[in-house]
């Protein structure tokens, strides 16, 4: 069973949508988990949200509790949030992306990109970004994996040893043609 945390997104059903293809899905609003539900799920999917990680303790506390004992994923909201509690920044983007596609640059080696062509694009929607420079406070086991080679913004982590996976772009919308298999590869990885 896949946990999508729900931050009160509209992309929140789009994404259980595209989970769906690889398992039963439970949605969940972050203010009613229960450690039932995270003992359940084989995945914890952390979704989209309005504002910024500082505004949502719950899910940091969540966060902080399965790091380790679950595989995690976090997208957009859930990506910052996992990387701001690990050590990085929040910054506001010079340059806001809502419902634009834009080419990201990936290591191929990676678990998440496994397999994929050395050409993508994805579906950015969000004004805030990890802020670069705070990079290297992070632990060394989560290791960039995808960045924005125009704006050097990250776009998606992983860290093998922990199972923590994180996107800033949204693989469940159409702008991102790669989004089921990037999910697919992250649930995989995730498995092993």
């Amino acid at each position: 069973m896949i946990l999508l945390i729900d931050h009160q997104d509209s992309f929140t059903r789009n994404l259980e949508h595209l989970l769906a293809g690889f398992d039963r899905v439970l949605v969940r609003d972050r203010l009613k988990i229960e450690e039932q539900d995270c003992e359940a799920a084989n995945l914890i999917v952390l979704s989209p949200g309005p504002g910024n990680p500082d505004q949502y303790p719950e899910t940091q506390d969540i966060y902080r509790a399965w790091k380790g004992k679950r595989p995690i994923l976090g997208i957009c909201l859930g990506f910052q949030l996992i990387l701001q509690v690990e050590g990085a920044s929040i910054t506001r983007q010079s340059h806001v992306l809502h419902g634009v596609e834009t080419e990201i640059e990936f290591d191929p080696c990676s678990q998440t990109y496994s397999g994929l062509p050395p050409s993508l694009r994805v579906a950015r929607y969000h004004s805030l970004r990890v802020d670069p420079a705070s990079l290297a406070n992070l632990p060394d086991t989560i290791r960039i994996t995808g960045h924005d080679p125009i704006r050097d913004a990250p776009l998606s982590f992983e860290d093998g040893k922990r199972k923590l996976f994180g996107l800033q772009y949204h693989p469940e919308s159409f702008l991102t043609p790669s989004g089921s298999k990037i999910i697919e590869n992250i649930r995989n990885a995730g498995m092993d």
